[in-house]
């Protein structure tokens, strides 16, 4: 990595590893990472789940990483994570995000996921959500976690549930503008009403 000391919390190299992943942080001087954001973020795939974002050309993606992704890696040590293979291809993106006061957030983060559509079925996703979400809890001591997707989207949802996430019912978020969406959790997690999600879950 070529972030310097003053705008990321992590050690030079750093990087979460699993069995035939590595995530590590974007860097916004990184013309790779830059690049491949744009691409994985403008696939049919991600818009019809997540929608259009504005990261639409390298610079837009480095300003997005350093406005954005480096705030919240200094303020968390969690936030957007570029995913890749062993061998260095990247191959999409793992999150854990809560946002930020005093805009909407919420007090436990989520996990997401973007994987480009030509390496989907692989396992991949449900690898590094599982990884994001143990260096949560062994070097954040976070123990609480949120999963959220369309109820319709049966894809993630499976993804969710194979984490070790559990279906809690499906709300109107604040954080998202009351958009509408199935609510995942961890087992630990017993009373969601502390977390500034929503005013009710239907099963």
């Amino acid at each position: 990595m070529t972030m310097g000391s003053e705008s990321s919390p992590f050690p030079p190299g750093f990087s979460i590893s699993t069995p035939r992943l590595q995530i590590t942080p974007f860097d916004p001087a990184n013309q790779t990472h830059c690049a491949f954001l744009v691409k994985v973020w403008n696939t049919d795939d991600f818009i019809s789940s997540c929608g259009h974002t504005s990261v639409d050309t390298p610079e837009k993606a480095a300003s997005f990483i350093q406005g954005r992704i480096l705030s919240d890696y200094a303020r968390y040590r969690h936030g957007i994570f570029l995913v890749s293979l062993r061998d260095g291809k990247p191959i999409g993106t793992v999150s854990l995000m809560k946002g930020t006061p005093p805009d909407p957030y919420y007090s436990a983060p989520d996990v997401g996921y973007a994987i480009l559509p030509e390496e989907s079925g692989k396992g991949y996703a449900t690898e590094a959500a599982k990884g994001m979400l143990e260096y949560a809890r062994k070097d954040l001591g976070i123990e609480g976690a949120f999963g959220f997707c369309a109820a319709e989207d049966m894809r993630s949802r499976r993804v969710l549930e194979k984490v070790g996430l559990e279906f809690r019912g499906i709300g109107d978020l604040i954080v998202f503008g009351e958009k509408r969406s199935a609510v995942y959790a961890l087992p630990s997690m017993e009373d969601l009403t502390a977390y500034n999600l929503t005013e009710k879950l239907e099963l």
